[in-house]
């Protein structure tokens, strides 16, 4: 393998990895590395080597929540018990169902991504400028709270995450905080939506692998699927850990920098 090659799949991993999870964009951030490297897009193989990674760490995060909610909460829907692990339960595959069908919709009548600097960068500013609004709000509810009308306009929200650049984790945070959830509450209900979400882009992208021909380089598959997981864990513990000290703003301040930096490089020098 070629170093230039080698060093676009480390890249991605490691971007992969610390964007998957804060409200920044990943998909935004990896276009615009492959535009100053000019690079192509990178085999699909490693883009779920990836995927998986970073799903592998936010499950192992959140490990306890995902044995209450997820498998316990699945076990009592089954004994038909109404807990709160079954109310969250819930609201997750609520707050799933709009996405999934949009999805699939986009799969099925092969609709293609329009990447280009411009929506990426216009993107970024209006979300971003929506996640700063949303977090004036002073409600400070927490998951319980959340109601299946909530979860079903997270979800809602989560549908523009299909626009490059936009941000799935930021448009879900930006909703939770516009229903009043606390920002840890709020990032924490983004990543544990992001279990279903992840797992079905992943889906998508094996059946393209099965649709067409595609190549298997191990090492670099496994590299990749480390390297994502390692930086999307550290990541996770980071954003948990300072959402109790400051607010989104460094976020939002991050993006529209990024935005308008490379809306001049691409449009204007």
């Amino acid at each position: 393998m070629e170093f230039e090659t080698l060093l676009q799949i480390l890249i991605t991993a490691t971007v992969q990895g610390i964007t998957e999870f804060l409200p920044i964009s990943s998909s935004g951030h990896l276009f615009f590395i492959n535009k100053i490297f000019s690079w192509e897009d990178i085999n699909l193989n490693f883009m779920i080597s990836a995927h998986l990674g970073t799903l592998l760490a936010v499950t192992l995060y959140f490990r306890n929540e995902v044995k209450k909610y997820f498998i316990q909460g699945s076990i009592e829907i089954l004994k038909k018990k109404k807990t709160i692990n079954t109310r969250l339960l819930l609201n997750l595959f609520y707050s799933s169902i709009p996405i999934i069908l949009f999805g699939f919709f986009i799969k099925f009548y092969n609709i293609n991504y329009i990447y280009s600097p411009w929506i990426i960068s216009c993107a970024a500013i209006f979300f971003s400028l929506l996640l700063l609004a949303s977090d004036k709000e002073k409600i400070n509810k927490n998951l319980r709270d959340i109601s299946i009308k909530d979860a079903l306009v997270i979800g809602i929200f989560q549908i523009f995450a299909l626009i490059p650049g936009s941000s799935r984790a930021g448009l879900c945070i930006t909703a939770a905080r516009f229903l009043g959830l606390n920002r840890i509450c709020s990032a924490k209900y983004s990543m544990l939506l992001s279990i279903p979400a992840i797992s079905g882009a992943t889906f998508l992208m094996l059946i393209n692998i099965f649709n067409e021909k595609s190549y298997f380089l191990w090492m670099e598959i496994i590299s990749v699927f480390f390297l994502s997981f390692f930086f999307a864990y550290l990541t996770i513990s980071f954003f948990i850990k300072i959402l109790k000290k400051i607010n989104f703003k460094v976020f939002v301040f991050y993006r529209l920098i990024v935005a308008f930096t490379f809306l001049i490089l691409f449009y204007f020098l």
